[in-house]
């Protein structure tokens, strides 16, 4: 592949990096990015007319994404208004141990994504609500983000309702024994990301928990009615991803349910209602709630919904043009050598993560360009199977351009580089799958490795 077909990729990391480093939208490195591309991808061959084709594809493909973060940052407001996400956090106050808050966070994001199969699901039920709980204790938000971000990530991993669980095996032509072989690294990493979030709250300054939480339960009582019917969203939320509704429809429900409980409940004024839905909810109490019961709307997701639109584009572009594939191959070389590969796996699923700024992406094009290399090793399917699993499934909210991640972040309204150094569970991961493959079964590969050179 000659130098224009590297440029794409090249100038978008430039892009990224620029705008990073002076704090500038993304949408400027996004931006700058597609222009070059459109330069030298006509260069290669391909028309403009025929990238704009390939670029509106690639932007129909992140619709779902788009549609998912405009319902979010609708609901989210319309759930404050009606009292659900108050009377959440009311509730959570009275049984959740908040000297233990972390480590229950992050076994209770983790039980209910692996029932539900979605981290966004899991995130803007019951990750909003112990995100509140966590503002009244006084616990750093980027400490409990990370800790939800963790077990929410647990069941896209594990759930097997879990859509990037079964695109990464269909992938591959996967199957129950690449579950299995994949099960060790998981659970281990879970067990350490536990004992980290537990020692965290054994070791962390915290607040008198009695007089905290009935001050913040008398403030709730005077602002909101608070009442069990106010979970009535909540629970068409809840059930609507048990039962396996896709998440833009449950989203619409849970949305419309709210939007039903505000009316009957409490009608606010159409003024203070469009503004709520433009530039999120603010109680406006002059009250310590007004850190805690705020967030939402669509002015503060515009410039998410530009950064996601323009990478899709690009990303069209990309890959109709076949220019991540050689890319891929090339940095990938030639080697048998399982430690080697499963590093350059992992590496290689965050650079693509980086470029693609998708969750999707990524696992198809290394699903596409890495069996051949596994393949040579006795049990190479199950060790990409892992490898994907650990890597290439659960980066991509470390990736703060990533669109999963822009979800995330505009649902938890915690930046993502804030969150990160707490997202241990996804830190972890891909490490742990590494030293795996190098420790834990090297006389295996090895074996393999020796009966594939004998077969050759």
């Amino acid at each position: 592949m000659t130098f224009r077909g590297y440029l794409p990729v090249l100038s978008l990391i430039a892009g990224i990096i620029i705008c990073l480093l002076f704090n500038l939208s993304l949408a400027f490195g996004l931006l700058a990015a597609v222009l070059v591309t459109l330069w030298s991808v006509r260069g290669l061959g391909f028309s403009y007319r025929e990238q704009f084709a390939f670029g509106w594809g690639g932007f129909t493909q992140t619709k779902p994404v788009l549609m998912i973060l405009g319902l979010v940052g609708l609901m989210i407001p319309i759930l404050m208004m009606a009292g659900t996400i108050p009377a959440i956090i009311y509730y959570g106050l009275s049984i959740v141990n908040v000297h233990y808050l972390l480590i229950l966070s992050f076994l209770l994001t983790a039980g209910v994504s692996y029932l539900l199969g979605t981290s966004v699901g899991t995130l803007s039920t019951i990750g909003l609500s112990l995100l509140g709980i966590a503002h009244a204790v006084q616990l750093p938000l980027p400490m409990i983000a990370g800790a939800l971000i963790s077990g929410a990530m647990v069941g896209e991993r594990f759930s097997p309702l879990s859509s990037s669980r079964l695109l990464v095996l269909s992938s591959i032509g996967g199957d129950e024994q690449v579950t299995r072989f994949a099960k060790a690294t998981g659970l281990l990493a879970m067990g350490i990301t536990a004992v980290l979030f537990l020692a965290l709250d054994l070791t962390r300054d915290s607040v008198s928990a009695a007089g905290v939480i009935g001050s913040f339960q008398q403030l709730m009582e005077q602002y909101f009615q608070i009442s069990l019917l106010k979970l009535i969203p909540l629970l068409v939320l809840v059930g609507s991803f048990a039962f396996r509704v896709k998440a833009v429809p449950a989203l619409f429900y849970g949305l419309v349910s709210g939007v039903v409980l505000l009316l009957f409940s409490h009608p606010p004024q159409i003024g203070e209602f469009f503004r709520s839905m433009l530039y999120g909810f603010d109680l406006n109490s002059q009250t310590k709630l007004d850190e805690m019961v705020h967030g939402g709307g669509m002015i503060a997701i515009l410039k998410v919904l530009v950064v996601i639109s323009l990478a899709g584009f690009m990303n069209g572009i990309l890959n109709k043009a076949n220019l991540l594939s050689p890319i891929i191959n090339r940095l990938m070389g030639e080697t048998g050598n399982p430690v080697v590969l499963v590093i350059k796996s992992v590496l290689l699923s965050l650079l693509v993560i980086i470029i693609s700024c998708n969750q999707t992406i990524p696992i198809l094009v290394l699903g596409a360009t890495l069996p051949e290399r596994f393949q040579r090793l006795a049990g190479g399917k199950q060790l990409l199977g892992r490898t994907m699993l650990d890597a290439t499934l659960v980066m991509p909210p470390l990736v703060p351009w990533n669109g999963l991640a822009m979800v995330i972040s505009v649902t938890l309204g915690v930046p993502t580089l804030q969150s990160l150094p707490y997202s241990l569970f996804l830190l972890f991961l891909p490490l742990i799958t590494i030293l795996f493959t190098r420790f834990a079964q090297p006389k295996r590969m090895e074996a393999s490795q020796r009966q594939v050179n004998h077969a050759g």
